[in-house]
Order: structure tokens, then C-alpha cells, then sequence
């Protein structure tokens, strides 16, 4: 008989690269900044968040919940708001 479950071992090791740029689109707002911020921060990682200048709502938000220093470590997100130019420079 073919076993379809075998024994799979899998663990989780942080290897913090440093610093982590995510520059998110303006059609998916929350949802890939936010996971990928989660992702980078787990690993240990600093992170830079370049929201699109195209969502405007959304942008005001996660600047002002990621910069308040109450949900994240004001040390370990920046958000970094601008348009075009700005994401060119980053």
C-alpha cells in the first residue's frame, strides 16, 4: 500500500537579511503590504513600506498604525510616502 502521509519534519528558522523595501500596489492595498510586512518582521528583518500614492485612504491608514508605535516597533517599519519618484529613489 502507498502511504500518502509520511513522516514530514518542518521547522522555522529566522535568518534576518536586514533590511526589507515593500512597495505595494494600489490594487491590493492591505492585503500585500500587510503580509509581506508580517513575513519580513517574523524573520527578524527591518522593513520600509512604500504605499501606493493611488490609494490615498488606505496609505493615511497604515502610516498612521505603523507609525504610532503602538502596533509595531516604531524601529523596525518606516513608512515612506511619495509618488513616483520616491519609489525610484528607494
Amino acid at each position: 500500500p502507498l502511504n500518502l502521509n509520511p513522516p514530514v519534519r518542518s521547522e522555522v528558522r529566522p535568518h534576518p537579511r536586514g533590511v526589507a523595501l515593500i512597495i505595494s500596489p494600489w490594487n491590493f492595498p492591505i492585503q500585500l503590504p500587510i503580509g509581506n510586512l508580517v513575513d519580513a518582521l517574523a524573520a527578524g528583518n527591518v522593513c520600509i513600506l512604500k504605499p501606493s500614492e493611488k490609494s490615498v485612504h488606505v496609505t493615511k491608514l497604515l502610516t498612521e498604525l505603523l507609525t504610532s508605535g503602538k502596533y509595531v516597533d516604531e524601529r523596525a517599519v518606516t513608512v515612506v510616502n511619495g509618488g513616483k519618484e520616491v519609489a525610484e529613489d528607494l
